[in-house]
């Protein structure tokens, strides 16, 4: 009797053992938010300060050849009168040839100001792929998605690692030593750094 038992706790064990050996692994699921990596982020702060910053010196150089436009154009309208047809003349080529300058310099502007961004968009998706792929490798994470282009339909919040990329980030990415932060204005709409690309790269063969 003592060797039928033996013989099916062994049997048993066996069978329990070979079951552990073939259950399937965990799959483990994250969710992040990347607009707020990009907001809450001492690197990201840093960019949009940054951008903030070159955005508000353009502005300012538009905003003094707008004046020098408005200024000949009124001298215009309030001294046309009085002046010779020569003078109108000269003033009119003058208020033509700044305006040209203006829309020249709006357009160099806008195209400068979109580099600046593309190059900082770029980095800081390289720099956000590498942290998210360190994190998940170190939590054992089978897959994580970004919220908005990922296709989630809903997330429970337990699965929510925003905030733990976000410190994962600030472990991994250190501002340059010089790179000192210019305040960033209220109510200054901040540029999405953060683009998941549409499908992730291929997983390499271990």
């Amino acid at each position: 009797m003592r060797r039928i038992v033996t013989s099916l706790a062994l049997v048993l064990a066996a069978a329990t053992a070979v079951s552990r050996a073939q259950a399937p692994p965990t799959f483990k699921v994250g969710v992040f938010d990347a607009n707020r990596v990009s907001e809450e982020t001492d690197e990201g702060k840093r960019i949009q300060a940054k951008l903030t910053q070159f955005g508000e010196k353009k502005k300012s150089e538009l905003a003094a050849k707008e004046k020098e436009v408005a200024d000949l154009r009124a001298q215009l309208d309030s001294q046309t009168l009085s002046l010779s047809p020569e003078k109108v003349t000269q003033l009119q080529k003058d208020a033509q040839k700044k305006g040209l300058e203006l829309q020249q310099a709006q357009e160099a502007a806008r195209n400068e100001f979109q580099i600046e961004v593309s190059d900082a968009q770029n980095k800081f998706q390289e720099q956000l792929m590498r942290v998210i792929t360190q994190f998940g490798r170190d939590e054992g994470f089978t897959m994580i998605v970004e919220r908005s282009t990922g296709g989630v339909a809903f997330a429970a919040e337990s699965i929510d690692v925003t905030t733990a990329i976000v410190d994962k980030f600030n472990e991994m990415v250190k501002a340059p030593a010089d790179a000192a932060a210019p305040a960033v204005k209220p109510g200054a709409s901040p540029v999405p750094l953060a683009k998941p690309p549409a499908s992730p790269p291929p997983a390499k063969k271990p």
